[in-house]
């Protein structure tokens, strides 16, 4: 598969991701209406919070310009992302010996992942921007006020060795 194919269903699947992420509300993943605050989420809130914010600031970021391999990585840590926080919101503590074990091990896992998240932020980060191609519609903006300058300084020009000329100029001008 050639590197551009590979680079488009990568961006496809972290844009995928990234659509989810941006869904899950930090509040949602305290499951304190369900679990009730002896088993709720509260302890892992601000691991939760850094980890979406980092995923929200990177769906907003320009990736056009960050190759393959960086890419993926980043893919992998959204997906493994998202699966984190399914689980902690399908979370129920049922039938398991010892729940808050089990909710302590879900929220260490988003806890230990963010350092390596961050770090594939901070690649990804580092590379520029690609500029963005030249808006034609400025183009024709700065077509139509140079046009407007010429224009005045042929009416300053002639009004100042021939009054006739500009005269008619101006006559013209204000008919339209």
């Amino acid at each position: 598969m050639s590197d551009a194919k590979q680079i488009r269903k990568t961006r496809a699947r972290l844009d995928s991701c990234f659509a989810e992420l941006n869904q899950i509300r930090p509040s949602a993943l305290l499951r304190e209406d369900v679990l009730g605050r002896e088993l709720d989420f509260r302890a892992g809130l601000p691991s939760f919070e850094r980890t979406l914010e980092l995923f929200h600031r990177l769906s907003r970021y320009d990736l056009d310009s960050v190759p393959l391999a960086p890419l993926k990585d980043m893919a992998n840590d959204a997906k493994q992302s998202l699966e984190q926080f399914h689980k902690i919101l399908g979370f129920t503590g049922k039938g398991l010996e010892n729940p808050r074990e089990a909710r302590d091990l879900l929220v260490d896992d988003v806890r230990n992942s963010f350092e390596r998240i961050s770090a594939n932020f901070g690649i990804i980060i580092q590379w520029p921007v690609k500029k963005r191609d030249f808006d034609p519609s400025s183009a024709a903006f700065a077509v139509g006020f140079l046009k407007l300058i010429c224009a005045v300084a042929a009416i300053a020009y002639y009004s100042a060795y021939n009054e006739t000329v500009a005269d008619r100029l101006l006559d013209a001008v204000h008919r339209i």
